[in-house]
């Protein structure tokens, strides 16, 4: 899969720009709607992994590292860079402790906050540099929402 995402870069990308991603991990995140529409136009620039288990991308990603945004069910429509990573432990600090201080920047609903109440990790990967791509397809099968593409 990694492969398969680099020579779609490879093909889109300025030569510079893909030399200096070409070698870093890359993050598969795969986004639906609203959140997909709002990273994309600038509004969403905080993204969020909440969940019950030690699962990617907590611990295992960091701000050298690349995410490839996918649109649930259809192709890669952009990338991102880093700017910085934080890592809770919800059993630890509260989850509302986040979404008095993030909300805003993560845009997500009350629903969200509701669904992930009972979770014990989060990551918070905030959005530094976006790159729109033409959409592309990829051989992606599973249901995960979160795959590491180490390099």
């Amino acid at each position: 899969m990694r492969n398969e995402i680099l020579k779609n870069l490879e093909l889109q990308l300025p030569k510079e720009e893909y030399e200096k991603i070409k070698n870093k991990n890359i993050h598969l995140g795969i986004f639906s709607e609203p959140c997909l529409s709002f990273m994309l136009n600038g509004k969403k620039t905080i993204e969020s992994r909440i969940s019950k288990n030690r699962i990617a991308p907590y611990q295992r990603i960091s701000q050298d590292d690349i995410v490839v945004i996918k649109k649930s069910g259809g192709g890669l429509v952009a990338y991102f860079t880093i700017k910085n990573i934080i890592f809770f432990d919800l059993n630890e600090i509260s989850i509302n402790v986040i979404k008095e201080k993030y909300n805003k920047e993560l845009c997500v609903s009350n629903e969200f906050w509701e669904q992930k109440k009972d979770s014990s990790y989060a990551t918070l990967i905030f959005i530094d540099k976006l790159v729109k791509l033409e959409s592309f397809k990829i051989n992606k099968k599973g249901m995960q929402t979160w795959i590491v593409l180490n390099k």
